[in-house]
């Protein structure tokens, strides 16, 4: 047994999903209708019986005008009976009356059993009322009414039994079994085939999502599950959750392309110097100054090249989506802490550098990340605002955000230059920014990790030489 059960079900598992749906919705309306076909077969067939009751009784209270209960004997007269011809007419027609006393004596019996081979079974009531029963007679179904003859209301003299053959109104009934098996099977029919239909229409997207799937590859991500936005169902949720997986997948392939594209570039530079210094070096003997000017400017570049490689990595470890979870952070501590350590740097230069920090602002953000947001900002306006000059730093609260608002009087911008600012390794044209040593890579991580945190950035500048100013909002806990 176990094993058919399993073979069966190994079956069933190896159908599609259209097969399953449509042989499940068939099975539960073939249980539906049949439960509601017995239900309305039984009803008809009781109805049936109800029905030829009444004929009955109706024949036995035309009988009891003739029947004498006088004295303690009980007899029958049906001279002037007017449907003496039913109780003479055979199987089809005629209707078959036996009359009994109370000890259950046969009295009489009409004349159509005369010549009846087969006896008509008898099961006399004991209580007083009416009974009825269903019985096969002369190989056709019977339906016999015992009907009680009281006198005095309350005392029993005999038994009136007449009985009819049902066999026309079973035909009926054996029609309508029939007819119900039949409908039940164009029903179940239907439904399996309307509901594979159904099914396989309802899971068309799911073609069109693995076709779309097996297409995309790593080398080609820019294709897209189709999307019927015209009609909203749970496989146009798949879908969109599809595309924006994909997405997710394609930014990040991106990530790591214009990393390893960056890296290979700005680092191709300082290693084919350093290369070309140590080949030279090592064509002829140098003295002890050569060595020591050669190497120190092979430290320089390793220098630059590790700090391209850490921003970098942050750059790229900010924007991926696999990050730990953002806390509650104290931005004004971390901006205190942080603008301590440039106050030196900003008195070596002889530039005013004045702060002015809201206390217990709380963000949701890292802290780390936040550090190196007013690290590079910081580093920016001191690194190019010339001596004499004035750096401001304000912490504010507004509209429920925390707004870091740096202005400086430094070298400033032009519109061109303002287009490209946030753009990895960009550093424009003017000679005080070729001066200065840096990457291109300070500013594009600022804004990576102010919008990890959905926040926002800004940068304005009047002109080259009118100074800069730079905005930064994030939610407030």
């Amino acid at each position: 047994m176990s094993r058919i059960v399993s073979r069966v079900t190994g079956f069933f598992d190896r159908l599609s999903i259209s097969k399953k749906l449509a042989f499940w919705y068939g099975l539960s309306l073939f249980i539906m209708l049949s439960a509601f076909g017995y239900f309305l077969y039984e009803s008809f067939h009781q109805s049936i019986h109800h029905n030829y009751d009444r004929h009955l009784r109706f024949e036995a209270e035309q009988l009891l005008p003739h029947i004498n209960t006088a004295g303690d004997t009980l007899s029958i007269d049906l001279s002037g009976y007017s449907r003496n011809a039913a109780l003479k007419s055979g199987v089809e027609y005629g209707t078959y009356v036996r009359l009994y006393n109370r000890e259950g004596q046969l009295i009489y019996r009409s004349p159509n059993f005369t010549g009846v081979d087969q006896p008509l079974e008898t099961d006399i009531p004991e209580a007083a009322e009416e009974y009825s029963l269903s019985s096969q007679w002369q190989e056709l179904p019977t339906r016999t009414l015992f009907y009680p003859i009281i006198e005095n209301e309350d005392e029993i003299n005999g038994w009136l039994e007449v009985t009819g053959f049902e066999w026309t109104l079973h035909e009926e009934l054996s029609r309508f079994r029939r007819y119900l098996l039949v409908l039940i099977a164009i029903s179940v029919a239907f439904s399996i085939l309307g509901g594979y239909w159904l099914s396989r229409r309802a899971l068309s997207p799911v073609s069109s999502i693995i076709d779309a799937a097996k297409s995309i590859t790593a080398t080609d991500m820019d294709k897209r599950i189709p999307v019927n936005y015209q009609v909203r169902d749970e496989l146009t949720d798949l879908a969109e959750t599809f595309n924006m997986m994909l997405n997710r997948l394609q930014k990040g392939f991106e990530r790591e392309k214009r990393f390893t594209s960056d890296a290979a570039h700005e680092l191709m530079t300082p290693l084919s110097s350093m290369r070309s210094d140590a080949e030279i070096m090592l064509r002829k003997p140098r003295s002890k100054e050569e060595y020591q000017e050669t190497i120190q400017r092979m430290l320089t570049e390793t220098r630059r090249m590790s700090e391209m490689v850490h921003l970098l990595l942050q750059l790229s470890r900010v924007e991926s989506v696999h990050r730990l979870e953002a806390e509650r952070i104290n931005i004004s501590q971390i901006t205190e802490a942080v603008t301590a350590g440039y106050q030196q740097k900003a008195r070596a230069k002889d530039i005013a550098m004045k702060v002015d920090i809201t206390p217990e602002l709380q963000i949701r953000a890292h802290g780390a990340y936040i550090e190196e947001v007013i690290n590079n900002l910081l580093e920016n306006a001191l690194k190019y605002t010339p001596e004499g000059g004035r750096v401001d730093l304000q912490v504010q609260r507004s509209s429920g955000k925390a707004v870091i608002h740096l202005s400086d009087t430094g070298i400033g911008f032009d519109q061109e230059t303002k287009r490209h600012l946030f753009e990895r390794f960009y550093r424009a044209d003017q000679r005080e920014v070729q001066q200065c040593p840096g990457s291109g890579l300070g500013l594009p991580l600022v804004k990576a990790i102010v919008e990890l945190y959905e926040g926002k950035i800004r940068a304005y500048s009047d002109g080259q030489g009118e100074g800069s100013t730079f905005v930064v909002e994030l939610p407030l806990v």
